[in-house]
C-alpha cells in the first residue's frame, strides 16, 4: 500500500522516499508517509486531468492496449535489463499565459 502512496505523480520527474529492504532481498517496504495539502493535490490533480484530455485529444502518446497485456508463456521482465538504465520522462508541466495567469 506505501509503495502505490510513493509511485511519483505525473508533475514530479523522480520521486526518493526511504526505504527498508530484508537482508535476503525478498521484499521492500516504503518508510515514508506523503504528506501533502489535500487543496493543492485536488489542483494538481486537476490541472493533471486537463492536461491528460488535451495528450489523449491530440493522440501523440496515448495508443490503446491489447489485453490480456502479458503471455503466460511470456518470462518476466527483468528490472535490471529493462528498467534500470532508462531515463524518467519529463514531468508534466502546464503551459500557462503570462497575461491570464499572473499571481
Amino acid at each position: 500500500y506505501k509503495l502505490l502512496e510513493n509511485i511519483p505523480v505525473p508533475w514530479q520527474q523522480i520521486r526518493n522516499c526511504r526505504t527498508v529492504y530484508h537482508c535476503s532481498g525478498a521484499i521492500t517496504f516504503c518508510a515514508e508517509v506523503q504528506k501533502v495539502i489535500e487543496p493543492v493535490y485536488l489542483a494538481q490533480w486537476g490541472t493533471m486531468w486537463i492536461m491528460m484530455r488535451r495528450e489523449k485529444r491530440d493522440r501523440r502518446h496515448f495508443k490503446r492496449m491489447r489485453f490480456p497485456p502479458f503471455d503466460d508463456e511470456e518470462p518476466p521482465l527483468d528490472y535490471g535489463d529493462n528498467v534500470l538504465d532508462v531515463e524518467p520522462l519529463e514531468a508534466i508541466q502546464m503551459k500557462l499565459d503570462h497575461t491570464e495567469d499572473e499571481p
